[in-house]
This record gives structure tokens, C-alpha cells and sequence, in this order.
């Protein structure tokens, strides 16, 4: 019986900002393997990721995004 690979909450809470920060999340294996799978749901390259921060994915967990001008 093979072991199911350690999954990560992956969250970028600065993803292409412009006049606001944008916000992109991905659960993959690596921080790479998230940033393709969130590309592909884009459709194209971000031109800027900003900071990410990584939680593993076994654990309860919570984000809040209030938008405003």
C-alpha cells in the first residue's frame, strides 16, 4: 500500500496587485506544482506572485479577504 504524498495549503495574499492585492490558493505537493496548476486555471502566467505562505493541509484552517476601495 503506497503512502498518499504530504499536501500543502499553498496562498498568495499579494498575487498581481495593482490598485488592490489579488489572491490566488492552490492545495498541491510543492509551491511549484501549485503555481502551475493555478496558472492553468488562469490561463496564463501571473505577472507577479508576491510572498506565499504555506500550511500543511491535514489542519483546520481559515482566510478572511474584505474587499474596499
Amino acid at each position: 500500500m503506497s503512502e498518499k504524498p504530504e499536501l500543502f495549503l499553498f496562498v498568495w495574499d499579494q498575487f498581481c496587485t495593482d490598485y488592490t492585492d489579488g489572491l490566488a490558493v492552490a492545495i498541491a505537493e510543492t509551491v511549484e506544482q501549485a503555481q502551475k496548476l493555478i496558472e492553468q486555471k488562469r490561463g496564463y502566467p501571473p505577472f507577479d506572485w508576491g510572498p506565499v505562505q504555506q500550511f500543511p493541509a491535514s489542519e483546520p484552517i481559515a482566510f478572511c479577504v474584505t474587499g474596499g476601495a
